[in-house]
């Protein structure tokens, strides 16, 4: 029996917090010790209400059979003594006493960047979540998020089609998949990552456990990278929590006009770092992270990564039917725009196009899943 054993244990006790336990390892030098205390070791050191959990929970727990239990579901456990918990974890402010891992952990040798951002995101941010996690993956990065809809998905899942590691954590136990449509995510990170959550398994989400939750994405990082937020935005809790903890933030600028951008602008008028491709975080990481154990891969795999986006943007051209409507779409941008705009675009290129012509040819493009258009205009999809 190991020192998990009885971790496993004390975790599940009721009213006893991160706080509690990690001062009684100090106090106590190891969970199993603590499990052994006598009645006056431990009623010194505990409330009287959490000796009394204590001592039910004690009677109640067979140390070997939930242990092994936990493990035959496919869910590996880490408590604060471990070997194997995360040392980026032990140096932020309220370290999680365990946590539960379904896939594997980060790599401690690899750098890892956290991509977060609006749920409800643009199509310029969904195409900037996309390009920033394929392309840190390529380049040996380690991209953590929260498998939220929006910017957290997109940039993990990009990163697992990229070919890299991917980690989600979890504001509910990790075999509880939140949001549900993200299932086919959830099953990715599995495989070419983690899920990880510091609540118990069969803990269902709640609103009060995302907050928490962000310490750890922050923490698991060694960069902090926002993609679209809000002037108010829950992202920005994070980004106090990265800061609090010492990781450099980074922010993908927008339009003035936009409100999706608010959030970024205004930490990137603060002092965040400006991220305007995927080469300035690499850079940083390269300077100021790694060393001679903890690598990124060279420039060589960041060329392949412009090379698939140039292709992928031919194979969106392949699709068009005529010169119009190429002419067309290589005037829209990832904001929409009204066909007022894109008509005077067209002008100024000395082409002779009628508003009616170039109506047509954005509705066609609709039709072909290049374009989409919404109530401000027309836009690209990323």
């Amino acid at each position: 029996m190991t020192d998990n054993n009885y971790a496993y244990m004390l975790h599940n006790i009721p009213g006893w917090g991160n706080k509690t336990l990690i001062r009684l390892i100090d106090e106590f030098g190891s969970c199993e010790n603590i499990y052994n205390a006598t009645e006056n070791e431990l009623k010194t050191k505990v409330t009287v209400k959490q000796y009394e959990a204590f001592l039910k929970a004690k009677k109640k727990w067979s140390l070997e059979g939930e242990y092994e239990y936990l493990y035959n579901r496919g869910i590996d456990f880490y408590s604060y003594v471990s070997d194997k918990y995360p040392k980026r974890l032990k140096d932020i402010p309220d370290p999680p006493f365990a946590l539960y891992c379904m896939g594997k952990l980060p790599d401690e040798n690899r750098p890892s960047v956290s991509i977060i951002g609006a749920r409800n995101s643009s199509e310029y941010g969904k195409y900037a979540a996309k390009l920033f996690g394929e392309k840190l993956a390529m380049s040996g990065v380690q991209i953590i998020s929260g498998m939220a809809r929006g910017v957290d998905g997109i940039s993990q899942q990009s990163a697992i089609f990229a070919g890299g590691s991917s980690f989600g954590v979890l504001g509910s136990g990790v075999d509880i998949c939140y949001p549900e449509e993200n299932h086919s995510l959830y099953d990715s990170l599995i495989t070419s990552g983690g899920v990880i959550s510091e609540y118990l398994p069969g803990t269902q989400p709640k609103p009060q456990y995302f907050p928490p939750r962000n310490r750890i994405i922050s923490g698991l990082s060694d960069v902090v990278l926002v993609i679209e937020a809000r002037e108010k935005s829950g992202t920005l809790i994070t980004v106090d929590m990265a800061l609090e903890q010492g990781r450099e933030v980074f922010a993908v600028p927008g339009r003035i006009c936009d409100s999706l951008s608010y959030g970024c602008n205004s930490l990137i008028r603060q002092g965040a770092g400006i991220a305007s491709c995927a080469e300035d975080i690499v850079e940083y990481l390269r300077r100021n992270i790694c060393d001679a154990t903890m690598k990124i891969k060279e420039s060589e795999d960041n060329n392949k990564g412009l090379k698939k986006n140039i292709d992928a943007e031919s194979s969106r051209e392949a699709l068009l039917n005529n010169d119009m409507q190429k002419c067309i779409y290589r005037e829209l941008d990832f904001y929409p725009q009204t066909t007022g705009v894109i008509f005077e675009k067209i002008i100024a290129q000395g082409l002779q196009m009628t508003v009616s012509e170039v109506m047509n040819a954005l509705v066609e493009l609709c039709l072909l899943g290049v374009a989409s258009q919404n109530g401000m205009g027309f836009y690209k999809r990323g």
